[in-house]
């Protein structure tokens, strides 16, 4: 369903402790990002277990993004901070590098003509390789098995060399210490298989 607009979550979300405004934010090895957070299920309870290290979720949407913000709240998490604003402007909202971005169920834009709003397009992926380490690596989790396909295709071909690929997450080993994000819960729930890849830009 659909959120109902929230014509004050901007402006909440502006004040409150948990924006960042001022750019570009300062990042390291030890700040974990999420493009495209949504509610932030996953961000915030990652953050709620691993204190020590930071946490940034984008999100371009006031009304879900303020929803990351109560979630954040109730968990009273001080590790946590919110970027509300497009992905297309990632480079300046940072200074400096991260080990890890995280792509979780991002919009499939399927018709061919929204190609370029795909988060694993290759304009995207340029993006990605200005605030990764030599060493970063993006992890990409969806339900949609046609932009998994395009994403592995895609990715291959801009030069990114892609580990852990697989189409049924939760079977595997390598799925210890997940935490899922609220579409993750709902199709897990219907039985649908998970899809999941890391990729690192190739030396």
């Amino acid at each position: 369903m659909r959120l109902r607009n929230n014509p004050e979550a901007e402006g909440l979300l502006l004040k409150s402790e948990y924006a960042i405004t001022k750019f570009p934010a300062k990042i390291n090895k030890n700040t974990i990002i999420e493009l495209g957070m949504g509610k932030g299920e996953m961000i915030t309870q990652l953050a709620f277990e691993n204190p020590k290290t930071q946490y940034i979720g984008v999100e371009k949407f006031a009304t879900v993004a303020h929803k990351a913000m109560k979630r954040a709240e109730k968990l009273g998490i001080k590790n946590f901070k919110i970027i509300l604003g497009d992905i297309k402007d990632l480079p300046e909202f940072f200074d400096g590098k991260v080990e890890t971005i995280w792509l979780t169920f991002s919009d499939p834009w399927p018709k061919v003509r929204h190609e370029k709003r795909r988060l694993t397009y290759k304009n995207f992926l340029n993006l990605y390789k200005e605030i990764l380490s030599p060493t970063g690596v993006i992890k990409f989790k969806t339900d949609n098995d046609k932009l998994f396909e395009y994403s592995v295709e895609h990715m291959e071909e801009n030069n990114w060399d892609l580990t852990n690929v697989t189409r049924d997450f939760h079977s595997e080993k390598f799925v210890k210490g997940n935490v899922m994000t609220g579409y993750e819960e709902k199709w897990s729930s219907q039985r649908k298989t998970i899809n999941y890849l890391e990729a690192r830009v190739k030396k």
